[in-house]
């Protein structure tokens, strides 16, 4: 269904929509080889894409979360791929556009302007073997002067393949406040970092080629981290950076591929003349209420982490069980809606390498994409009920920079 969008955000999805139709053409062949798709990155860069959060002031195409998640439905629906991969940097691009806005960072100006013309592009190696939930992590810090010697082993590095700069996570044990998470930014060429190319085989979203990224002694100076909070914690800025903007556009994006196998099914259906069988029609309207439901949750997520609500008019966990929800729905939903489209189309869903093939594979990988649906289903409940599922380590400002502020601005901190 069609939807009324201010001139703005029409004019980053139509971006969005005529790549999403180059990427389409190649989605097959990378998924078939299991290759990363360079030639979609480039085009991404020579569009003006990769800067769609960036401000305008700083080269960028100045949008925000609400934004994204609309853009990035689109691209998701040509190659789910090359969507989520760039979301990865879209996303800490946005946070890092927000935080200069709010405190006007000369620094962080400057990689905005690199990432804005292509020159950065940023990824994130977080994700270990039971530390799905980001409170804790494996990887272990010692101190050395003005910085620390960080060693680890991390998974699923979306975006290894094209990042020149990294955000990870280590544990620092011998705080004097006891052991603190530390969450860093370094250049993907420092001495240490080793990607560990071919541990990436998978059956859905094989062009990602995310593979597991090795940390030995890596040297993480002072300045490089921009985040610490207590080991265990849910962390407040951690929910207005990492999950706020993670969760609504992680769900746009599976719903993206859901969406590009349901377009392609409605046209298959129109050709074979089925628009007027009961059960086409009664399954498509299924399809459009679970895609229309799934938007309207993420788009109000996606608006109440950039309106501040989710940390100035709750407590932590309540945001948190929030935007993870915003996640749930749109990856449960795709995948219920891909179920529908196969369904309708029958057999020909079973051809390898077909827009429905993909899909099927690919929308799955949305339900164990942390949050997971059983580490959901423990939070939100938790919330409802009343439970705290951890100790709650407040945000270090209660209120960011609104993304149409032209400058940046001071803001209320604790």
């Amino acid at each position: 269904m069609t939807s009324h969008r201010p001139p703005s955000q029409h004019r980053l999805v139509a971006l969005a929509d005529r790549l999403a139709a180059t990427f389409r053409e190649r989605a097959r062949q990378h998924d078939q080889s299991a290759t990363f798709p360079f030639e979609n990155f480039a085009d991404l860069r020579e569009s003006g894409y990769l800067g769609l959060t960036v401000p305008e002031e700083l080269g960028g195409l100045g949008g925000d979360l609400t934004d994204m998640v609309l853009a990035q439905e689109r691209l998701a629906a040509g190659c789910g791929s090359t969507a989520l991969t760039v979301n990865m940097h879209l996303s800490m691009v946005g946070q890092m556009a927000r935080a200069w806005r709010t405190t006007g960072d000369e620094r962080a100006a400057g990689m905005l302007r690199q990432a804005a013309n292509g020159s950065v592009v940023l990824a994130g190696a977080t994700a270990e073997p039971g530390h799905a939930l980001v409170r804790s992590t494996g990887s272990r810090a010692r101190r050395i002067d003005r910085g620390y010697v960080v060693s680890g082993n991390k998974t699923f590095g979306t975006g290894c393949a094209v990042m020149t700069h990294m955000t990870s996570m280590a544990v620092y044990e011998e705080h004097p406040d006891g052991p603190q998470v530390l969450v860093f930014r370094i250049p993907v060429d420092t001495p240490g970092i080793k990607i560990k190319s071919g541990t990436w085989n998978t059956s859905g979203l094989r062009a990602t080629r995310s593979e597991n990224i090795e940390l030995c002694e890596v040297v993480v100076p002072d300045e490089a981290v921009s985040l610490s909070f207590p080991l265990g914690r849910l962390d407040g800025t951690l929910l207005q950076t990492l999950w706020g903007w993670a969760m609504p556009s992680f769900g746009a994006v599976y719903l993206g591929i859901a969406v590009g196998a349901y377009e392609q099914c409605v046209r298959d259906l129109a050709r074979r003349g089925w628009q007027d069988r009961a059960f086409v029609q009664a399954t498509v309207t299924e399809c459009e209420v679970l895609i229309e439901t799934a938007r309207a949750l993420v788009a109000r997520t996606a608006a109440e982490v950039m309106g501040n609500s989710l940390w100035t008019s709750m407590s932590v966990q309540q945001g948190m069980s929030r935007v993870v929800l915003a996640k749930t729905v749109g990856t449960n939903n795709a995948v219920a809606v891909v179920d529908r489209v196969i369904q309708l189309v029958g057999s020909p869903a079973l051809q390898a390498g077909s827009v429905y093939d993909r899909a099927q594979r690919d929308v799955r990988a949305g339900t164990m994409h942390p949050y997971s649906n059983s580490d959901a289903c423990d939070l939100v409940a938790a919330t409802v009920f009343g439970r705290a599922v951890a100790p709650e380590h407040p945000p270090a400002r209660d209120v960011l920079a609104a993304a149409d502020t032209r400058r940046p601005a001071g803001t209320n901190s604790r």
